[in-house]
This record gives structure tokens, sequence and C-alpha cells, in this order.
């Protein structure tokens, strides 16, 4: 699956999951490694995410979306709490991201307990499916 399709797939499922969202107002929380070691993983999905952006534009289903990136530096402790942050305070429609997998499982206890949907984008392994 390219970037293109799972940034697709965030906007459309963010359409739907946004229910407590202002009416022409939908927020994407986006937890990357940006810092660390793995910041190149990083780097790559949120570029890809600022081209979509830039050549798609930033509504979607009439309305508009807000992408808020954050830096969980690798750390999934830091994950955890970037993205409770998201689902408590920001009120985020979906959190997405999530450059390995242990950063992945880390959130989604978070997700669920919030109902959240929760998009990996660039971990693998069958347990997240689970």
């Amino acid at each position: 699956m390219t970037l293109k399709h799972v940034l697709m797939a965030v906007l459309a499922t963010a359409m739907f999951a946004a229910p407590a969202q202002a009416q022409n107002n939908v927020k994407v929380g986006v937890i990357l490694p940006l810092t660390g070691p793995f910041t190149a993983i990083g780097r790559q999905v949120e570029n890809g995410i600022k081209l979509y952006m830039a050549q798609k534009g930033d509504t979607a289903g009439g309305k508009k979306v807000e992408i808020l990136v954050k830096d969980d530096g690798g750390n999934a402790d830091a994950t955890k709490r970037i993205a409770q942050e998201l689902v408590a305070n920001e009120k985020v429609a979906i959190i997405a991201g999530f450059g390995l997998t242990p950063l992945a499982m880390a959130a989604a206890p978070v997700a669920t307990q919030g109902k959240t949907p929760q998009i990996v984008m660039a971990a693998g392994t069958s347990a997240i499916t689970q």
C-alpha cells in the first residue's frame, strides 16, 4: 500500500470518526519518530503527509483537516503519553503514524479506551491486527 493510499484512508476514516468534532474541522494526530535513531522513517512519513496536503488541499468531505504531528523520539513511553494527550486533550478523531511496532503497540490501549481509530503507517507485525 502506498503512502497516498494510507493518507486517503486516514482522511476517509477521519470523516466518519469525527461526530464529536466541530462541524467543519477534523483533527488527525500523527505520532512519528522525528528525532532519535529512527528519524529517517518519521521524516519520510511527515514529508509524505505534507506533500499530499500541499497537492490535495486541507479539506476532505467538506471538512477542514488539521494534522497535528508529534515527535515520540522512537520511545514507546513517549508514544503512549502523546497518544493520551492527543485523544484526551486535543480530541483528535484519529491517531496515526507509528514508525515502529513497539510504538504502535504502546498507543493501542489508548486508542481502544478512547474509542479512537488508529492507523499504523510504518510498523508491521501480525500482532498489530490481533
